[in-house]
């Protein structure tokens, strides 16, 4: 009797460590894993109306692609020329590269981005697997610098009511199509 109580503790102790051996799936934050939780990825390229004194008249329409499994929050006010655009809070941020011999290249002033006063603009929910198109001037992107633009998961707030992070989705020079590149020119073309 006292033998089949230590094989069947010996077969109760097998089976839980098989149990805990199994590999466990990691929770994943992304929908699509090649691909980053939330992006930014080109749409076209072509002429637009000016919102700002000094904009050139051609712009960049991109998509921010939610690929997460949770919904984020944006920043979003319209155009007042153009109901039908979209307009995201964007920061431009110097490209850090390393300096050719000859010094670095002259790409024209940096602009600075569209940003706005907290009660100037809305704030859009993108669910898991949507996308908002929007839209910069073209010379928001160039090989100089790039631009981001902030989202927050649409989460419940924190404890103690704390916000949660703020994380930035960036779209680059290198993400015009290369042959379109040309066309909208560098930041000093108008």
């Amino acid at each position: 009797m006292r033998t089949r109580h230590v094989l069947a503790a010996v077969a109760l102790f097998g089976v839980i460590n098989c149990r805990a051996a199994r590999p466990q799936t990691p929770p994943q934050l992304a929908r699509d894993t090649a691909k980053p939780f939330v992006y930014i990825e080109f749409d076209h390229a072509g002429p637009r109306q000016p919102l700002e004194d000094g904009e050139p008249p051609r712009g960049l329409w991109l998509r921010l692609v939610n690929n997460s499994v949770f919904p984020i929050l944006v920043r979003v006010h319209g155009s007042l020329t153009d109901p039908e655009m979209t307009i995201l809070e964007d920061v431009v941020t110097p490209q850090i590269r390393r300096m050719p011999k000859s010094g670095p290249r002259d790409y024209g002033p940096m602009p600075n981005g569209y940003a706005s006063a907290v009660d100037a603009a809305s704030r859009q929910t993108i669910a898991p697997g949507k996308e908002v198109l929007f839209s910069v001037p073209v010379n928001h992107v160039a090989p100089g610098w790039f631009l981001q633009v902030s989202f927050q998961f649409d989460l419940s707030p924190a404890k103690d009511g704390a916000a949660q992070p703020v994380c930035y989705a960036a779209f680059a020079w290198d993400g015009i199509p290369e042959k379109l590149r040309e066309q909208t020119g560098t930041p000093t073309m108008r």
